[in-house]
């Protein structure tokens, strides 16, 4: 049990991006803003089309940027569930190169809850295959007022 009092909405992640996430780099970007759907009670998925510009070395997307759109689905996950959190570690792991051109797709879960402190985990996949993992703790931050709050059980 995580101790998450609802399950993961879209919905509560749509207004907290408006609330306290509109000028945040990586959910205004248009090429970067990742888009989410529920993959389960407390998962989410998304997809992701790297562009050329997105590269360094040999046609391989940055593993700067990987780590970047990575740090963001886990932060939208606790933002699904109604929470603001602040990345307290990343831990990545690059299995395999991710390129231009096939979708990439992208599932991040909550996997534990203690007090005020969460781990996340997230993967990527490119045509099926598992290029890079993510590990993280986040620690959740008091950003909304009780009537924000109350706002996102409507």
């Amino acid at each position: 049990m995580l101790g998450l009092r609802t399950a993961a909405s879209v919905l509560k992640l749509h207004r907290l991006r408006q609330l306290g996430h509109d000028a945040c780099l990586a959910c205004t970007h248009p090429d970067l803003k990742l888009d989410f759907t529920l993959d389960g009670p407390h998962r989410l998925r998304s997809s992701i089309d790297f562009t050329k510009a997105m590269t360094s070395f040999n046609g391989m997307v940055h593993g700067g940027l990987l780590a970047f759109v990575m740090d963001e689905a886990m932060t939208c996950a606790l933002m699904a569930e109604g929470i603001y959190g602040a990345t307290g570690d990343l831990n990545l792991r690059y299995r395999k190169p991710v390129r231009v051109g096939p979708t990439s797709h992208i599932t991040v879960s909550i996997s534990q809850r203690h007090q005020r402190l969460f781990r996340l985990e997230a993967e990527l996949r490119q045509s099926g295959e598992l290029c890079t993992t993510a590990k993280a703790r986040f620690m959740e931050t008091t950003l909304l007022s009780p009537e924000e709050r109350a706002k996102l059980q409507d």
